[in-house]
């Protein structure tokens, strides 16, 4: 049991590090002001309350995927609820590229936001494939 959540801490620590370097590369790359690895800012009052629907919207599906989930037996992976609440994160992260898209002049933030959002989702998936296997295994 003690290794496993080593492997946990492991995967979680490469994820964190992936993800500060592209911050820290692309940031300078691009020329943007750097900003805090998780942040969520908020663009204007246009964006707020287009979040704040997204964010009860997540918080819908959170507690009827967990009802669904609990009733019914799923075979494959997209028919399970989980993945729709992916999709509903990714979609926060694109609204917010929208966002900067249509109202920043500097249009390199939304370049920004659109390659972080694709970083997050292709480590997500090497996660979800790689990751799984390796917690399985043994070293």
């Amino acid at each position: 049991m003690g290794l496993f959540f080593l492997k946990i801490i492991l995967i979680i620590s490469i994820y964190l590090l992936l993800m500060y370097t592209f911050h820290q590369g692309l940031s300078r790359w691009l020329g943007v002001s750097k900003r805090k690895i998780f942040a969520h800012d908020i663009i204007n009052e246009k964006h707020e309350k287009a979040d704040r629907i997204h964010r009860r919207i997540m918080v819908v599906v959170l507690f009827s995927c967990v009802i669904i989930d609990v009733i019914f037996d799923f075979e494959h992976w997209y028919q399970n609820p989980y993945s729709y609440i992916l999709l509903l994160l990714i979609s926060g992260s694109f609204l917010k590229a929208y966002m900067e898209w249509k109202y920043v002049k500097d249009k390199s933030e939304f370049t920004y936001t659109v390659l972080e959002t694709s970083l997050n989702v292709v480590l997500l998936i090497l996660l979800l494939s790689v990751g799984i296997g390796f917690l399985n295994n043994s070293f």
